[in-house]
């Protein structure tokens, strides 16, 4: 809850700083208490807030009164620096009305905003939580044992609960373990009925006198567990579509179109500057497209989010010169390249390349900005997050080899080989593969530095796994530390029950990620082609229909006033278009770039869960295919309709 820590501290600060605007501060707090809902109550609980009800009710009406004078503020002073028209007059008054409510409505609701945030995240770590206590049991038949081992080892916000249930049990707020997870389960219950029902199987595991039953009632709550995330993730891809074909059809096919429109509506006497069509498309449209596709990410259950990559690891230990010169590169390609249409037009425009005019040459001036400026951003995207790629991919890799390689390693327990004679063989076996290397490691430890086994995997100097920044081969190797103590087949049938487990995760996962197949595919596919394909047809017609309007403008100037028999008044004037077809195009470029790069967030935060390197790759790559189909779109099309017209 770190990352609320403002709300809380400007919530008490204002309760001491604003107490003197309240002529009854115990009565303000009785009606405060009386006021708020119920579930708002269960909220402020939740969050963990060490708030009062009157806290947050008073700094929302404080936040709304600061609001509203700094708008009164800037309102005065643009009124005293310069004349506004009545339209701009009418906005300014419009937002000093509405931007206060929606800081009254936000803070009034961030507990329950924030509380629904935590509760979709961590019914995405249900699952993994599950299996490291359900491993832990089949292990050790311990049910105190599993929950701290969980809560210990686990980065995942679900653990915090545990770790409070622990904490609470220490201070004998519950009799027992089973009473405490009874009462989590009850509290979870509310959220995830699978959950409830997983838990309560995992405890009743501990009344089975019977091993074998034991295990089946274990495997059957991770069940429970498992289908229950995959129907969950399958019910958010469902619930997907709709959104996501309004967030396609309004905030993408919709301003398109309006681009071709945007020259005729000189007609009806609208001349829309610059300055109006930046605000529009380069900020109010991607900014509601932005909104609105993180609403939608806002009910996505986070399941199995990767872990974050710290600086510290030994391949990124040039990481910072490596982002010094991805800028630089980045900075001189885009000096080099944005530019050059206007550096052609300044040597004479050799061949016509450059448009000067309506639907001739291949390109306008501007075109060289935005495909440069892109460049220059990619290549420092690409570069600054290649390395952190490289390393995430080799954790996938790993990932997908381990269940197969605790097979071969349990076997060989089993048999009562040494640890160090099982990893050995392990790596033989495994020979090729990431994993292979990383059990290699571990034998040559054993072997050679004569460490006990925990060492040799984890220790912080030159235990094997020290930069595998995998909670789940972390977390499975540490309970297999803890059980090769018993006798070798019972230690060997143990890892080979860890394997089976990994396996039925891994399927679910790869099950969930078909499931959202759809629609990243679709959100991909629209910002890297549809998108500025469409762009780039819609701005050769907004030149069809500037060409012809030129044309009528000047048949227009060769009819004289009295002869024209036109029932109003029509100049040449009245056809010329107030937007020059270089910022036209510069801005709609933008437009596009930005569109794409929000998709693809979108896009990735569905698949993965928006982590930030995979982030700037995909970027990387998704930037310049998006901007290369929008360039020739844009020039072929002109060079189409030029014949036409």
């Amino acid at each position: 809850m770190e990352e609320s820590g403002w709300y809380v501290r400007a919530c008490k600060s204002t309760a001491k700083q604003w107490e003197w605007a309240i002529p009854n501060p115990q009565a303000f707090s009785r009606k405060c208490e009386k006021s708020v809902s119920p579930e708002y109550r269960d909220a402020l609980r939740f969050t963990g807030f060490d708030l009062e009800a009157f806290e947050t009710v008073l700094f929302s009406y404080a936040g709304t009164f600061v609001a509203l004078i700094l708008l009164l503020g800037i309102d005065f002073f643009l009124l005293l620096s310069r004349s506004f028209d009545s339209k701009s007059l009418f906005i300014m008054g419009t937002l000093t009305f509405i931007i206060p409510l929606i800081v009254l409505y936000y803070l009034s609701e961030y507990v329950k905003i924030k509380a629904g945030l935590m509760k979709i995240s961590s019914l995405g770590d249900i699952p993994e939580i599950l299996s490291y206590i359900i491993m832990s049991m089949k292990l050790v038949p311990n049910l105190e044992h599993a929950v701290l081992f969980a809560a210990r080892n686990s980065g995942r916000p679900l653990a915090t609960d545990l770790k409070k249930l622990t904490w609470d049990l220490n201070l004998r707020i519950y009799s027992s373990m089973d009473d405490a997870l009874l009462s989590f389960a009850d509290l979870w219950g509310r959220n995830s009925e699978y959950f409830k029902r997983s838990l309560h199987l995992i405890k009743s595991s501990t009344a089975e006198p019977d091993e074998a039953q034991r295990v089946i009632t274990l495997n059957r709550a991770l069940d429970i567990s498992l289908e229950g995330t995959e129907n969950l993730m399958e019910a958010f891809a469902e619930k997907l579509k709709t959104p996501s074909y309004i967030l396609y059809s309004i905030f993408i096919l919709i301003p398109l179109a309006l681009v071709a429109l945007l020259p005729a509506v000189t007609v009806v006497g609208m001349k829309p500057k610059t300055s109006d069509l930046v605000l529009l498309y380069d900020f109010i449209f991607p900014l509601l497209a932005a909104v609105y596709s993180e609403y939608i990410l806002m009910q996505r259950p986070v399941a199995f989010a990767p872990r974050k990559i710290p600086d510290t690891h030994p391949d990124l230990a040039d990481i910072k010169q490596k982002k010094r010169t991805a800028i630089l590169t980045g900075a001189l390609v885009c000096a080099l390249t944005a530019p050059l249409g206007y550096i052609l037009l300044a040597s004479g425009n050799p061949g016509g390349i450059v448009s000067t005019n309506p639907l001739e040459g291949y390109l306008l001036p501007a075109l060289p900005l935005v495909i440069g400026g892109t460049a220059g951003l990619s290549i420092y995207l690409y570069f600054s997050s290649l390395p952190y790629k490289k390393i995430r991919d080799r954790i996938k890799q790993m990932e997908q080899e381990f269940a197969d390689s605790l097979f071969v390693l349990g076997r060989r327990i089993s048999e009562g080989k040494a640890p160090e004679e099982a990893f050995a063989h392990t790596a033989r076996t495994m020979e090729g593969s990431k994993i292979g290397e990383a059990y290699e490691g571990i034998s040559m430890n054993l072997l050679s530095m004569r460490t006990n086994l925990k060492d040799a995997v984890f220790d912080e100097e030159f235990g094997a796994f020290r930069h595998v920044y995998s909670e789940r081969i972390r977390n499975t190797m540490l309970l297999f530390t803890e059980s090769v103590h018993k006798n070798h087949e019972a230690a060997g049938a143990s890892i080979i029950k860890l394997a089976d487990h990994l396996k039925e995760l891994s399927d679910v996962e790869e099950r969930i990620r078909r499931s959202l197949y759809d629609v990243t595919s679709t959100m991909r596919t629209t910002a890297a082609i549809f998108a500025p394909l469409i762009a780039g047809i819609t701005l050769a017609l907004s030149e069809v229909i500037t060409k012809i309007l030129n044309q009528v403008a000047e048949r227009v100037s060769r009819v004289p006033a009295d002869l024209s028999g036109m029932p109003v008044e029509i100049s040449p004037e009245t056809f010329s278009q107030s937007i020059p077809p270089d910022q036209f195009l510069l801005t709609i470029g933008v437009y596009i770039v930005l569109i794409s790069a929000i998709l693809t967030r979108f896009a990735g935060a569905i698949e993965y869960g928006g982590e930030r390197a995979q982030l700037k790759y995909d970027l990387a790559c998704m930037l310049p295919v998006t901007v290369v189909i929008f360039a020739v779109s844009a020039a072929a099309s002109r060079v189409i309709f030029e014949g036409l017209v």
